[in-house]
């Protein structure tokens, strides 16, 4: 008698909280034609959130909360917001609009976030990335604390970078000796140890880049393990690219070199 309480009180538990154990993370894409749509979705707990990404690459922020049947919560852009209702049935999400009564179906394509789902806006992505190759010039490097800018000490040195068509990112060199001299203030390295001029070429050939969604990363050009990608959101104003990162909250403003 125990054993069929204690069997039917862990059904009860599941019937009751299993709904909630649904795992939405992950990059889905719309599946049907004309809505190339793509949404990712992370888990903090009970919370969604994520981003509805649309074809140009523009992107709405989305917010949700896990409910018995599938999630409920909105898409934001510029203030506005539009509520959406979404349920998971194996591999297919059902999104509903609430406003306008509109349903997406959508397929997950993984449940890595760190997916590249680049492919699925191949015109827009090539845009983008055609936009970005170039030499840019670093004019402005800041945070924004309590209100204020907090300016870099690259400010003022008009370092360059070049993203390169065929996915090398090159860093200039006078930033390495550079960050080299500050780091010596610190902790004094050995004559036998300091770097040479070829050491400072070769580490300024160390990085790639690459377009996902629409954010650059950054990662070395040759695996280094536990070295996570950094991650820049990309806008332009004028002639001019702004980065910014998306781990530490630095601005980075570039003008392109002419």
């Amino acid at each position: 008698m125990n054993a069929k309480i204690r069997f039917l009180s862990h059904l009860l538990f599941l019937i009751t909280f299993g709904v909630h154990s649904q795992d939405f993370q992950g990059i889905y894409q719309s599946s049907e034609k004309g809505k190339s749509l793509v949404l990712s979705i992370s888990e903090k707990g009970e919370l969604l959130m994520g981003k509805l990404y649309h074809a140009d690459l523009s992107s709405r922020e989305f917010f949700a909360r896990k409910e018995k049947s599938g999630f409920v919560g909105v898409f934001e852009v510029e203030g506005e917001s539009e509520e959406v209702h979404g349920i998971l049935h194996k591999k297919s999400l059902t999104l509903t609009l609430k406003g306008s009564e509109k349903t997406v179906k959508m397929e997950r394509l993984s449940k890595d976030l760190e997916y590249d789902f680049s492919k699925v806006f191949g015109e827009a992505t090539k845009a983008l990335k055609d936009k970005i190759t170039d030499v840019w010039i670093l004019k402005e490097k800041y945070k924004i604390e309590n209100g204020e800018k907090v300016f870099s000490v690259e400010n003022g040195k008009d370092y360059m970078y070049a993203f390169n068509p065929d996915g090398k990112y090159v860093v200039d060199v006078r930033y390495l000796r550079d960050a080299e001299k500050e780091a010596e203030k610190k902790i004094p390295t050995p004559p036998e140890f300091r770097l040479k001029a070829a050491d400072y070429f070769e580490m300024s050939q160390m990085m790639s880049w690459k377009i996902v969604g629409n954010n650059i990363h950054l990662f070395p050009r040759r695996a280094v393990p536990g070295f996570p990608d950094i991650v820049y959101a990309v806008d332009f104003e004028s002639d001019g690219m702004i980065l910014k990162d998306l781990e530490n909250g630095w601005i980075k403003v570039y003008e392109r070199k002419d």
